[in-house]
This record gives structure tokens, C-alpha cells and sequence, in this order.
């Protein structure tokens, strides 16, 4: 069920606006010419929401935020109500997001909703932004701020924790200056002559509220040296509010002040909000829709004037009345503020499950840290919802802890939520015990969860039995297409809350990497690890590193993909064992035997045989790919005839068409891909792949450095250096007959000779008058079994073809090293620097960078020995450097 936003937080204020503020106004501009989102951090009463209210006019967003916003679940809900008719079919994607609480992955669907339909540039107001701070706030407006076109401001009486968002407006550039204290003076005080009115301002140091408080008390008479300065207390501002409201005015505004914002429809309130409506002026109140706000500043000096009691029942009060509505977390605000602690707690315990189903995760938390401990030791349900609370948020430790707690005071729902928790971590094993004890005491509510760890026990068979359906069964039941293809039409609709990995963004990645797309697999593992960065959670960042890292292996990007696993396992510690077995799987993948040891280890004291199955066998086939050895096990307990069928076929020689046809996605770069070479010359043999012929080979050429050449993983020694140069004229571009044969100079009869050699090593057996397939007229074929280091992306400073003395490799080798040179010093890494220094060692702007960097002592050996190379000192203004040599 939707989060009622109530309408009136989506409208600016409607305040007094009798100064034209054009020079705050033209800073804002520059500011946000600087940055995409600034923080207008000041004190009530500077005139933060009235100088927004009126530069955002048209095509402004505005939220106004309470203490609930904490919560980004409710953020979100806010966010989207204001943003709803700029959203299109997104809303659907992000309201469904937000009902599970996948707060992270609504704030990426609102993200590509306004960029998918970004309407031009646009202001979004977040006033009051200092009730709403929260580490996770934060972390959705920072996801948020990269909207195209947009431009945040985010009002708050405090700077922290905005202020990194961008750039900070304080109480220096919004306080009134000279002229704009006149103009306030001119407008609200007429009689007042200047020389008064600037003394004013000086006394309220600029600050706009002081200073129209001060001169509305001047104009009755007030001396302005007994006024306060910049920051009165209660008592001093109620001696300039008060003095000439009459009594039953100023006791209607400290009752309906309880509230902060009043609708004069509200039963019980009509005849409070009549007796202020003439006053509202003088109460500083502010109308927003149809209801009147009180200024933070003028309730807590309204709220002193009434005995706690009263306070507590008018809050009771209001309590009653949001229950009515059925507005239950707003009912245990109010309890909460007004001390009736028992209440709230009883109120939490009611309700609170239901407000978890919603995905107010964030909200429940800050509830429980409300009440008092000692009311948990006498409902020790609170217990259990706290621990519910904090598996959601993914405290996966903190959460078990609590859950033991409950169970230890006779909660036997605590058995259920262990269970679930053991579900989210892929525990089986751990979840069997909790799951025998829940089954006993609440079989309905246990059928399914029994179910699913049937499935990550690897008994699919039984899972299905019970009624289990979903990607997850297809996936560990053979059928990773169907589950890929049902995900990718169902990616829009967000799994349940604390399901990151198994469900939704990382999910697919793995999917992708397995069935589908590669560079699809990279995307998603990036964007699920910007969402568990947003929900500050090690678990979906370590998963997500692993999940990027199968992407790359399936790309056969070895090195980055180890990077990857080992940043995944450096994440999963102190987190569950089990959360390490894909990033130790990957790390055997990449030729590390010890980690391929420990992950068999601990997917069995998980649980979990399919896992282990799976990253074997991604172990094996990448092993296979680069044409090393390994020795696959019998895989046991596995009921994933995909996987199955893998393992049969390994290593794939002489191969099986029949698997090829069943499983097409084998023959692109997934996780489980033969080497290509053999899949198209299988393909080649079955006659469905159209080319003349298919040597079955797969070639790596090197051009970087030296020119190499390798066919089958074998070194091959071209006989004649003719033919090595042929080669490597080819590396350049695509020729014509003639151009090329001018470049060799050699006849037409020494041409065929060349060409045939190149053609035989580069398809050894190749029947005569066969078209060549890595060769074409003139030039090297762009096929996949064809991979050439040029072609990839760039890293280091070797230049190409060293070695060669021809004046077409010396044209493409300077014109190479000047890109790389200009693609190295765009880079932010000093390390890229000093690549781009290596290439050129005499380049002194480079060597500048270099010597403010912890590399300065090797950029400085480059140089200075180039320099004497060429007979050459180092330049005299780099004198102040030599002793880093």
C-alpha cells in the first residue's frame, strides 16, 4: 500500500516577499552554474523557503520533509508523488520499488525516469532537509543528483550532512545586506526613519526574521537595544509575538502550534484555526495548500506556553485522531513526542510488521531506538520486530543476535525470522534447525520457506513439489534462458525487501553472465553495487563485486576479473562464510588453486551443492578457454541437468553440437562458453555457420612491444622476414594488391609466396583453394577466434611493432604513441601519468604533474636520464627537484 504523502509537502510556502533578494538570487544561479546541487544551510528564519519559492516558480519540485523522510523509503514516496507526472510508465517501476522498500533501486528507477524523460532543466527544493538526515537519505539524493538537468537545493538549519552533495549556501551570504534591510523597512515599517532601521539590522547581524520581529516591535515602541541578536530564546521572542494578540488568539495559537501544521477542516480544530487566520501575519504563519504552518522558530516559543501536561494530551489528542485516518506511523510520532512511551510501544508492536511489509524499514528502526529498553523486556515481540527490522536493512550479525534474544524470552516467531535471515545469506544448512522448530509451531507460514531451502539445498525436484516457481528454480533447474528472459520482462517489479542477491538487480547480473549478455551482466553488477552502496550494506557491495567479476570472466578478461574477486572477498569479511564462495570460485577460476580448495569447503559447510557445481564448472570452462588444464570432479547431489550436461561435454573434445543447439547463448561470451573456436567450427560442421571453411583454430597475435604470433597456444616461427613484415602491415589497416605490394617491395610472384606462408601457419590443414577465414583481400579478418592485442583496450606504454624499420609502421607507431600519450595524461591516476611520461620522457609538463605525486622520485629517473641520453642537463627550473634522485 502506497505512503500517504499529505499534498501540502509538495507545495511552497505562500510568505511575505516585500524584498526583491536579486542579489541572492544571481548567487544561487552562479552556484548552481558550479554545481548540480547547493545546500542553503542557515538558522530559521533566513529566508531560505521564500528565496526558493520564488526562483523555483514554474518549474520547480518541491518537498517539504518531516522527521519521517529519515527513512528513504518514505523519501522516496515523497520524491515520487512530486515527481509522478514527470515519470511516465517509471512511476509504475518505482512505486512498485518503494511498496517493498527497495528504497536503492527505487532511487535508480527515478533516476532513469528522468532521464528518460527529462523535460529540460528543473529545480528540486528539499526544504527542511535537516529533519530528514539520515546516512541513507543522503545516499538516495546523492543517486539522485545525477538526473540529467537537474538542480537540487537542499534547505536546512544545518550543513552536515548535505555539505557534500555540493556546494554550501550559510547565514554569511543569506542574511539581509544594507540595502535589502532598507527595502524590508520601507515595507513593513514606513514611519521608521533609515538611520533606525539600519541600526536594526546591525543588531540582528542580518539575520531576515530578527530584523522584521525587531522593526514590528520598534513600530509599538520598543527600545531596538533590549531586543535579542541573532538567535533569541523562547521568552524574547514571545515578548515581541505577544504583547498585542489578545489572549484567547495567543492560547488558539499555542494548542494548534502542538500540531506544526493545522488543516481548518480538521474536526476538533475549525474554531483555533478561525481565531488565527486574521493573525497570520503577525504569527509568521505560513500557507501551504489549503492549511496554515507554523514557523519551527514560533511553535517551540508557543509550545513553552503550555504546562507539559496539556502538551502530552493534545498530542494524545492528535494521536487518536491520525489513527482514525488510519495514519498509524504518524500516531506513533506524536506518542513518541509526547513521552507516552507504553503507548507507542503497544502501537509498534500492532502494527509494526505491517509498516516492515511496506518497506518502512528505516522508520520502524528509529521507532525502536525511541523506546525505552526496559519496555522490551516486558513485550518481548519488540524484540522480534527489531530483529526483523534489521535483517531488512541487511544487519545480517546484529540481526541473528536479537533474534536469539527473542527466542530467549519465548518468541517462537524469532525461529521463522532466523530461518528467513538464513534464506537471505544462502545458509541451508544453518536454516534447517530453525525451520524443523518453526514448522511445528506455524506450518503455513513455514511451507515456503521450507521450500526455498529445498531449492539452495539443491533439491529441486522437491522445491518444484511444493509449489516453489521463479527464476531461482529455473535457474538451479536447468533452465537459465527461461529464467533470464522471465527476469529481464520482470525486472520492473522489485522483489521482497532483503532479497538483494537473490532476487531483482544481482540476480541478473549472474543471469546475463550466464545465459544472456556480458556487457548486460557488467551494467547490472555496477548498478547493484551502487545500490548496496546506497543501503550501506558490505553483503550487496561484496556480492555485486563478485557478480562484476563473472562478467568479466565470461568477456575472458582475466585480470580485471580477478581484481574484482578479490575486492569481493576483501568485502565478505566478517560477514557470512558462504558470501566468499563465489569470489574464491572466481578466484580458482583465474588459476588460483588454494581459493578453488576453500570454496568446496565452504559451499559444503553451507549447504549448497549447486553453488559448488556452478563455479566448478566456471572454473573448468575458463580454464578451458585459455587452454590450460584442469581436472573436473564428479559433481554429486545434482539435480541441474544444464550443469549436468556441462560437465559431460567437458573438455569439449570432440564436442557436442546437440548441447550448442539446446543451449545457443554457449556460442557468445558467457560464463560457460567453450572456446570459440571449437563452438564455430561445430557450428561450421552442422552446416549453420555460412563461410566457406573453418580452420577450428584459434590465433593471438601480439603486436605491443615485439610481433608475436601464436596458433593453438603454440609459438609460430614465420619462415621468412618478409612474411613477418606482411603480417605486420596488416596489423595497420586494410590494403589494396597494388598498395601492398609497393609496401613489401616485392613482385606479384613473391606476393602469392608471401601470402600463402601467412595463410598456411595462421590455418594449419587448410584445404587448397579454400578462401582463407582469418585472412580476406587485403587485410585480417575481424572474427572471433581472432584476437590481437591492438584491438583490445589499451594498457602500459609499449608502442607497436618495435623492432621494424618501414616507414608506414614508423607513421602508425608515432601517430599510436601521441593518442596513448593524450589518453594516459587525461586520466585522474598519476600511475597513467607516468605511463605518458615513459613514452615520452622528455615531456616536462607531464614530469611537472608527476613531481607533486608519490611518484615524483621515478618521474624524475625518466627524465633525467633521457635528458642525458641526449646529451643533455635537466632543465635549471626543475633544479629544486634533484634531490628526489
Amino acid at each position: 500500500m502506497p505512503y500517504r504523502v499529505p499534498k501540502s509537502r509538495l507545495l511552497p510556502p505562500r510568505t511575505a516577499r516585500e524584498v526583491e533578494r536579486l542579489r541572492l538570487g544571481e548567487v544561487v544561479r552562479q552556484g548552481f552554474a558550479k554545481s548540480p546541487v547547493l545546500v542553503l544551510a542557515a538558522g530559521a528564519g533566513y529566508g531560505k523557503s521564500t528565496l526558493m519559492a520564488s526562483l523555483a516558480a514554474g518549474s520547480g519540485v518541491w518537498v517539504t520533509l518531516a522527521e519521517d523522510a529519515q527513512d528513504p523509503v518514505v523519501l522516496g514516496w515523497h520524491l515520487l508523488e512530486a515527481y509522478r507526472p514527470r515519470l511516465g510508465g517509471h512511476a509504475l517501476e518505482v512505486e512498485r520499488a518503494l511498496e517493498h522498500g527497495a528504497w536503492a533501486q527505487a532511487a535508480e528507477g527515478l533516476l532513469e525516469g528522468l532521464a528518460a524523460h527529462p523535460g529540460g532543466a528543473h529545480t528540486l527544493v528539499l526544504d527542511e532537509a535537516q529533519r530528514a538526515a539520515s546516512r541513507e537519505a543522503l545516499a538516495f539524493l546523492r543517486m539522485l543528483s545525477q538526473a540529467p538537468g537537474l538542480q537540487m537545493a537542499i534547505l536546512t538549519r544545518r550543513a552536515a550532512p548535505w555539505e557534500v552533495l555540493g556546494r554550501v549556501l550559510g547565514e554569511r551570504e543569506l542574511a539581509f545586506d544594507a540595502a535589502e534591510a532598507l527595502e524590508l523597512g520601507r515595507a513593513v515599517a514606513p514611519e521608521l526613519p533609515a538611520f533606525e532601521v539600519e541600526h536594526a539590522h546591525s543588531l540582528v547581524q542580518g539575520w531576515p526574521l530578527g530584523l522584521r520581529l525587531l522593526l514590528r516591535a520598534m513600530q509599538r515602541g520598543a527600545r531596538p537595544e533590549e531586543a535579542f541578536y541573532a538567535h533569541p530564546d523562547p521568552a524574547g521572542l514571545l515578548a515581541y509575538l505577544l504583547p498585542h494578540l489578545p489572549e484567547p488568539v495567543q492560547k488558539a495559537a499555542a494548542r494548534a502550534s502542538v500540531l506544526g501544521e493545522l488543516d481548518p477542516e480538521e474536526p476538533g480544530w475549525a474554531g483555533e484555526a478561525a481565531r488565527l487566520e486574521p493573525y497570520a501575519s503577525d504569527l509568521l504563519l505560513e500557507r501551504v495548500g489549503g492549511r496554515i504552518r507554523f514557523h519551527p522558530l514560533v511553535r517551540q516559543a508557543l509550545m513553552s506556553l503550555l504546562e507539559p501536561a496539556e502538551v502530552r494530551g493534545l498530542l494524545t489528542r492528535a494521536a487518536d485522531a491520525a489513527l482514525e485516518r488510519g495514519e498509524g506511523v504518524r500516531a506513533a510520532g506524536y506518542l513518541l513526542e509526547a513521552g507516552r512511551f507504553g503507548h507507542a510501544a503497544d502501537l509498534v508492536l500492532s502494527q509494526g510488521e505491517a509498516w516492515l511489509r511496506r518497506g518502512l524499514t528505516y522508520t520502524v528502526l528509529a521507532m525502536l531506538e525511541r523506546i525505552p529498553r526496559d519496555l522490551f523486556a516486558t513485550r518481548p515481540g519488540l524484540r522480534y520486530l527489531h530483529a526483523e527490522a534489521l535483517r531488512q536493512a541487511g544487519r545480517y550479525a546484529e540481526a541473528e543476535g536479537i533474534y536469539r534474544e527473542a527466542l530467549e524470552a519465548g518468541v517462537e516467531l524469532a525461529n521463522l525470522g532466523l530461518a528467513r535471515l538464513f534464506l537471505d545469506t544462502v545458509e541451508p544448512a544453518r536454516a534447517w534447525p530453525c525451520l524443523e522448530a518453526a514448522r511445528r509451531a506455524f506450518p503455513e507460514e513455514s511451507r515456503r520457506l521450507w521450500a526455498e531451502n529445498l531449492l539452495n539445498s539443491g533439491r529441486v525436484a522437491e522445491a518444484r513439489a511444493l509449489g516453489l516457481d521463479g527464476p531461482r528454480l529455473w535457474l538451479r533447474g536447468g533452465e537459465p534462458a527461461r529464467a533470464l528472459q522471465e527476469l529481464r520482462r520482470e525486472h520492473g517489479r522489485t522483489a521482497p525487501v532483503a532479497q538483494n542477491h537473490r532476487e531483482g538487480t544481482l540476480l541478473l547480473a549472474l543471469l546475463e553472465a550466464t545465459a544472456g549478455d556480458a556487457a548486460s551482466a557488467q551494467a547490472m553488477a555496477h548498478k547493484g553495487r551502487r545500490e548496496g552502496e546506497a543501503l550501506g550494506s558490505p553483503f550487496v557491495v561484496a556480492l555485486a563485486e563478485a557478480r562484476l567479476g563473472h562478467a568479466l570472466l565470461a568477456q575472458d578478461r582475466w585480470d580485471e576479473a580477478r581484481r574484482a574477486y578479490e575486492r569481493a572477498l576483501a568485502l565478505a569479511e566478517g560477514g557470512p562464510a558462504r558470501l566468499k564462495v563465489e569470489a574464491l570460485g572466481g578466484l580458482a577460476a583465474v588459476g588460483d588453486a588454494r581459493a578453488y580448495a576453500d570454496m568446496i569447503r565452504l559451499s559444503r559447510e553451507a549447504g549448497d551443492p549447486w553453488v559448488e557445481a556452478f563455479m566448478t564448472l566456471a572454473a573448468a570452462y575458463a580454464h578451458l578457454r585459455r587452454g590450460e588444464p584442469f581436472a573436473l570432479p564428479a559433481l554429486t547431489a545434482l539435480e541441474d541437468p544444464f550443469l549436468l550436461a556441462l560437465a559431460a561435454a567437458y573438455p569439449w573434445n570432440p564436442g557436442s553440437p546437440e548441447l550448442l543447439e539446446r543451449y545457443p547463448f554457449l556460442t557468445a561470451y558467457t560464463l560457460f562458453a567453450p572456446p570459440v573456436h571449437r563452438t564455430r567450427r561445430l557450428l561450421w560442421e552442422a552446416g549453420k555457420l555460412p563461410v566457406p571453411y573453418h580452420p577450428g583454430v584459434r590465433v593471438e597475435v601480439t603486436a605491443l612491444g615485439g610481433l608475436g604470433l601464436r596458433v593453438e597456444g603454440q609459438e609460430v616461427r614465420l619462415k621468412r622476414e618478409k612474411t613477418r613484415l606482411l603480417l605486420a602491415l596488416l596489423l595497420l589497416r586494410d590494403w589494396s594488391k597494388e598498395a601492398l605490394v609497393e609496401a613489401l617491395e616485392v613482385s606479384d610472384g613473391e606476393f602469392r609466396v608471401l601470402w600463402s606462408e601467412l595463410l598456411g601457419a595462421l590455418e594449419p590443414g587448410r584445404p587448397s583453394r579454400v578462401p582463407g577465414y582469418f585472412l580476406k583481400p587485403y587485410g585480417l579478418a575481424r572474427v572471433p577466434e581472432l584476437c590481437v592485442d591492438l584491438w583490445q583496450p589499451r594498457a602500459g606504454s609499449a608502442l607497436p611493432l618495435e623492432g621494424f624499420d618501414h616507414p608506414e609502421i614508423d607513421r602508425f607507431r608515432e601517430e599510436y604513441r601521441s593518442s596513448r600519450r593524450q589518453q594516459l595524461l587525461q586520466s585522474n591516476e598519476p600511475a597513467s601519468w607516468l605511463e605518458a611520461l615513459r613514452l615520452e620522457p622528455t615531456d616536462e609538463t607531464a614530469l611537472e604533474r608527476l613531481l607533486e605525486t608519490p611518484l615524483a622520485a621515478e618521474a624524475w629517473g625518466l627524465y633525467a636520464a633521457a635528458m642525458r641520453e641526449l646529451g643533455l642537463e635537466p632543465d635549471r627550473r626543475l633544479e629544486r627537484f634533484r634531490s628526489l634522485r
